[in-house]
């Protein structure tokens, strides 16, 4: 039941990225003309577990196609999610926290003035998948994926952006259970550079699947 239930969830956020490319505008082509300040909408949607992705399972997914491979990839990555679901368990992490704390920062420096109320827009977050996913070859990284959108006074979408980002910080699992202060590290690391990529970033992206977690 429970690798069912990660299957299930190994499918649903893939769901989300899968999709055509499409070219995303920066944060910056917001008119400022028109919105010159920014609020962070305090409620985030965020997964109740995290996802754990090797090389191994990567490879299996590699091998068929649709749901059928997330399947077969989820199975084999069964033993090192337990290993790294102890690893984890030793030092929780609020993703929400992290990712709302960099988020707050990213706005601080960017064009619009971030204010508490009575803002021009306001950001809404929703974090899609977080957890580790083979960063460097076999070295497994901490890894967000998430969606940033921008609202009006109206409550009109006036920008959107999907995002994943990926720690700097890798090990191997056998590295992580020694050390498991690595984990929260790493999703440190990456919340601050998610949130650089949504806000900061200047350049068009495109929209395409978290190489990682896939």
């Amino acid at each position: 039941m429970f690798l069912t239930l990660r299957c299930a969830r190994a499918v649903s956020f893939l769901v989300v990225f899968v999709l055509a490319s499409c070219a995303q505008e920066p944060f910056s082509s917001v008119d400022r003309s028109k919105y010159k300040t920014v609020a962070l909408n305090p409620e985030m949607k965020v997964p109740d577990h995290y996802v754990y992705r090797d090389i191994t399972g990567k490879r299996s997914r590699g091998m068929m196609g649709g749901v059928i491979r997330l399947l077969i990839g989820a199975a084999s990555e069964g033993p090192g999610f337990h290993r790294f679901d102890a690893v984890a368990s030793k030092n929780p992490i609020n993703i929400r926290a992290l990712v709302r704390r960099h988020m707050e920062a990213a706005l601080k420096t960017s064009p619009m003035t971030l204010v508490a109320t009575n803002a021009d827009a306001t950001v809404a977050l929703e974090v899609f998948a977080y957890g580790v996913g083979p960063v460097n070859n076999r070295e497994l990284g901490g890894v967000i994926t998430a969606r940033a959108a921008l609202f009006d006074r109206a409550g009109k979408m006036i920008w959107k952006k999907d995002e994943w980002a990926a720690s700097n910080t890798t090990a191997l699992l056998e590295n992580l259970e020694r050390n498991p202060g690595l984990w929260p590290q790493m999703a440190n690391e990456a919340a601050e550079a998610l949130a650089k990529k949504l806000v900061l970033y200047t350049n068009r992206s495109q929209r395409s699947a978290p190489q990682p977690l896939m």
